[in-house]
């Protein structure tokens, strides 16, 4: 372990001395070009503050190199940010996706936040309801956010935001493409009543798919609203989205150690009539003001989501011989029915306030809140390999009856500094207080005898109260003119209950919340006028505490605590604008993920494995051409490496690249635009669900495939 550890050390020195002589290539190659302006966030500070300064590793995505791509899902829109994989699909259908940062993919690892709101609350991302449409920018942060955002925030925070109030562009789309994908999009500003500016976007997508009966169906729209009331600024936002959706049912199966690559990779194995159909409504308000105090700001969240689903997984022994050798009931397959709500609330209320000229304070407080229950039934069915189902005696019978809920209260004060002790030193630092309390209540009922029998009936509780936080410095040692060199570091400590997934099954064990340690240092680079933007670090995070299975005394192994795991790694990123026009994207990252501390659920021990689905390498490379009146377009490459497909490393899959790209034109009022996905039409495993062990009685393990290649034309008319 030492002599690999040793040799990921020569290769990040390698790395990066290579990283610095594409800077210095990249400079000689400088051609004329505005100064463009500096990149602000607003993730780890919640107030607006150059990237530069804040001593993290932070992406900017714009809204305008978004549209320049064609972008409509997150892998596509976050494919030139480094180290993230933004991987489509997933257990929450086609329309979803599992990001994964700093090498970890799990649902609930990363914050989703969009316009200041943790999407999805206090339980997972809910990425399915993330439409990109109208977007200003986004901001990808890695690593933990322990301060501003708390318990859900362990990997990284993902930050979507539209643009403000009565400030959109107003137009009208129309789209279409393979597999009878078809859309229609418009945004405008409202007329303004007084000093209240809004803005309403609204959008219809429809994306096909290669595979059979794999589809969604986005209706999505947004309302914005601010203004001023008694001398604050009032914020309101209304969104609304219904996303009826075909699960994806070709997953690549794994049943031990053996994987099912002769199944058609087109078959569809859900039960008929699968969905995945979901409503999500969410209401929030917020209000900004100054006093004594400072600038202070609160905003109020509240989401009601409904989720109407029948879906099923294939048994990795479905098709042997003789048929259905693991069970013996002569179902190929596994499925439940499940209707589930989730009602998610956030608050937030908080004071920025400059102490002195070079000592700034923001201290606040926030409260999630998470109620969700679910009724589901389960049963088995019959289908042949071509992904027909067909009638059989006993399928779809209610073998078990199952329900379950979930209450969860997480609430912080916390605070945080930005001190400049110098012109060229700036020191980040913050603590937060945490509450955590969750309830969960269960029940499970067998219905496959003579009579209803509850197997078992059942809860658990678990509060908490500890302090995270993180302290952090950038150390500007060279500048001239618009050209700087600014190091940091910086440390962070974060906790994170673990994840409620809403399976069907009475989910009620509340373990103990996992706990990291994550450190980080790099530098930023400022090069050619500010037109060469490029960041390199080194980062690890500790998990301890995490989930492993432990002997209940009796030979049975059952979920614990206990589990530890190591992310670490480096990555490069950098951005060159050789002119207005015309910018150049690059970066490489790789990561060593492992298990530190880890048993399976069978008792074996995979201590030193390497963590499933986490690449060593990624890389890309783009080409990002915008000219507001004229020709448009992009080409981004991307690189995965290897990954080991299970904890026992006992089986692994290759690596892979895909190519997208789009050609527009803007003439006039109109434009047309052409984009093409995954041109290398790679079917690759990209994402494990957690669902198909859980689900088929024979504990299947089965993998989201990278979506087909596909294609769609669009025409937008602007007017005015």
């Amino acid at each position: 372990m030492t002599d690999h550890r040793n040799a990921a050390a020569r290769r990040a020195a390698a790395s990066l001395c290579i990283a610095a002589a594409c800077w210095s290539s990249l400079a000689c190659a400088a051609g004329e070009g505005e100064d463009p302006l500096e990149s602000v966030q607003i993730t780890a500070t919640r107030e607006p503050e150059p990237v530069v300064q804040v001593p993290a590793s932070i992406s900017i995505v714009t809204g305008e190199e978004l549209r320049a791509r064609g972008v409509s899902d997150l892998r596509t829109a976050l494919s030139l940010a480094v180290g993230v994989e933004g991987t489509p699909g997933g257990d929450a259908g086609p329309a979803g996706s599992v990001p994964a940062l700093w090498g970890l993919r799990e649902v609930d690892a990363f914050l989703l936040v969009v316009d200041g709101i943790p999407w999805g609350g206090a339980f997972n991302p809910a990425t399915p309801s993330l439409d990109l449409y109208g977007i200003e920018r986004i901001e990808v942060l890695r690593g933990p956010a322990p301060v501003m955002f708390g318990a859900t925030a362990f990997s990284g925070v993902i930050h979507v935001i539209h643009h403000a109030p009565g400030q959109v562009q107003t137009e009208v789309s129309a789209m279409g493409g393979s597999y009878g994908s078809f859309g229609a999009a418009g945004m405008t500003n409202l007329p303004a009543i007084g000093s209240y500016r809004q803005s309403l976007s609204a959008d219809l997508e429809r994306a096909g798919s290669a595979d059979d009966r794999t589809e969604f169906t986005r209706y999505h729209a947004l309302y914005r609203g601010a203004g001023q009331v008694g001398g604050n600024t009032l914020h309101l936002d209304a969104d609304v989205s219904v996303l009826p959706q075909e699960p994806a049912g070709n997953l690549l199966l794994r049943n031990g150690p053996d994987l099912h690559t002769e199944l058609p990779i087109h078959a569809n194995y859900n039960p008929s009539g699968a969905k995945l159909n979901q409503q999500r409504y969410q209401l929030a308000v917020g209000l900004d003001g100054d006093s004594v105090l400072g600038a202070w700001s609160t905003k109020l969240a509240v989401t009601r989501t409904l989720n109407d689903v029948l879906r099923g997984f294939l048994r990795g022994d479905a098709f042997s011989d003789p048929p259905d050798a693991g069970v013996g009931d002569g179902f190929q397959a596994d499925g439940y029915t499940q209707t589930s709500t989730l009602t998610d609330v956030y608050f937030d209320a908080h004071v920025n306030r400059d102490l002195l000229p070079s000592l700034n304070l923001t201290y606040g407080a926030d409260y999630m809140y998470g109620d969700g229950a679910q009724h589901a039934v389960n049963f088995g069915y019959c289908i042949d390999e071509a992904g027909n189902e067909y009638a059989c005696d006993g399928a779809h019978h209610p073998d078990e009856l199952v329900q379950s809920d979930d209450h969860r209260n997480f609430s912080g004060l916390y605070a945080q500094v930005d001190w400049k002790l110098a012109a060229n030193f700036d020191v980040l630092a913050g603590l937060r207080l945490n509450h955590t309390s969750e309830s969960a209540n269960g029940q499970e009922t067998d219905n496959t005898g003579p009579a209803p029998v509850v197997v078992f009936a059942g809860g658990d509780s678990s509060t908490h109260t500890r302090l995270s936080g993180m302290i952090g410095a950038s150390w500007k040692t060279w500048t001239s003119g618009a050209n700087a060199l600014t190091w940091y570091a910086d440390y962070r400590n974060s906790f994170k209950p673990l994840a409620v997934d809403f399976g069907p099954e009475a989910e009620v064990d509340v373990l103990e919340p996992e706990t990291a340690n994550s450190y980080e240092a790099g530098a930023k680079l400022q090069l050619l006028d500010g037109r060469l933007d490029a960041d390199a670090s080194v980062f690890r995070m500790d998990f301890s505490n995490g989930l492993t299975f432990a002997d209940d005394g009796n030979g049975n192994f059952g979920p614990a605590n206990g589990g530890k795991t190591r992310f670490m790694g480096y990555e490069v990123e950098a951005r060159y604008a050789l002119n207005t026009r015309l910018q150049l994207a690059a970066h490489y990252a790789f990561h060593d993920a492992h298990f530190v501390s880890y048993t399976l659920d069978n008792g074996s021990d995979v201590s030193g494995n390497r963590v499933e689905m986490s690449p060593r390498q990624l890389g890309g490379m783009g080409l990002v051409y915008a000219d507001p009146s004229g020709l448009n377009g992009s080409l981004v490459a991307n690189f995965v490496s290897n990954r080991m497909l299970n904890k026992r490393n006992t089986v692994k899959t290759g690596g892979y690249s895909t190519l997208d790209a789009a050609l527009g034109y803007r003439f006039s009022r109109y434009n047309l635009q052409l984009v093409g996905y995954n041109l290398t039409n790679r079917r690759d495993p990209v994402a494990e669900s957690e669902l198909s062990e859980v689900v088929t009685v024979t504990g299947t393990a089965g993998y989201y495939r990278l979506p087909a290649r596909a294609w769609s034309l669009r025409i937008t008319y602007t007017p005015g």
